[in-house]
């Protein structure tokens, strides 16, 4: 499991390989083993994601309902995200937390802001009074991509510190600075999770590796 300073007292994680298979029906298991590293009784609230930018609350979502963000303002309900090198965050502000997922295509959708958007509203503060904290994902070494991809990026992402040479991108990089850009703190965990080690990554194994989550609880 990893954590993230910034976040701390708010209960959080990341999770990698030795934390368990956490697919969506992968032993039944998952949200069991979520709970027990977190040290908490959950319940714990997941969603079916589709690389979009819908956004949803806690008390809304369900395997059923199709989105990659999750909002709560419900103490002492997990909501979590699935990823095997899609971009994991997770954010806090004073009574409201989320856990975001952001794929190349929810990125260019503008998922992080879409997310933070709810979450000030949610919480009634400002951008600066949020925390984020940014997940093990593919590094921009590992993450070659194509003109349509730059080009979705490029949009709504600022500066250029998230392009790595000419045909590279680091999602998390670019999540980060469009947080920043809205005045949020952002910590970004600094793990790949293709050449890292205790990662799953579907860049390297394929449909049939396993998915990490992060998680965070009011």
């Amino acid at each position: 499991m990893y954590a993230s300073t910034l976040l701390s007292p708010t209960l959080h994680a990341f999770t990698g390989v030795r934390d368990g298979d956490h697919r969506a029906g992968a032993d039944g298991d998952a949200a069991a083993r979520l709970l027990a590293a977190l040290d908490t009784v959950g319940p714990v609230r997941v969603v079916s994601q589709v690389h979009g930018a819908r956004v949803v609350r806690a008390e809304d979502a369900s395997p059923a309902v199709e989105a990659d963000a999750i909002l709560s303002t419900l103490p002492g309900v997990v909501v979590a995200v699935r990823v095997a090198d899609c971009v994991p965050i997770l954010m806090s502000a004073p009574g409201a937390v989320a856990a975001v997922h952001a794929g190349w295509r929810g990125t260019a959708a503008d998922i992080a802001r879409a997310a933070l958007a709810a979450v000030c509203e949610a919480a009634g503060c400002a951008p600066t009074e949020v925390r984020a904290a940014i997940g093990p994902s593919i590094c921009g070494a590992c993450y070659q991509v194509g003109d349509d991809v730059l080009d979705a990026v490029a949009r709504v992402a600022p500066g250029a510190g998230w392009r790595v040479g000419e045909r590279n991108v680091d999602l998390g990089e670019a999540n980060a600075a469009i947080l920043r850009g809205e005045g949020v703190r952002v910590d970004r965990l600094p793990y790949c999770t293709r050449c890292g080690e205790g990662f799953w990554s579907y860049r390297r194994d394929g449909a049939a590796g396993g998915r990490q989550v992060g998680a965070i609880r009011l």
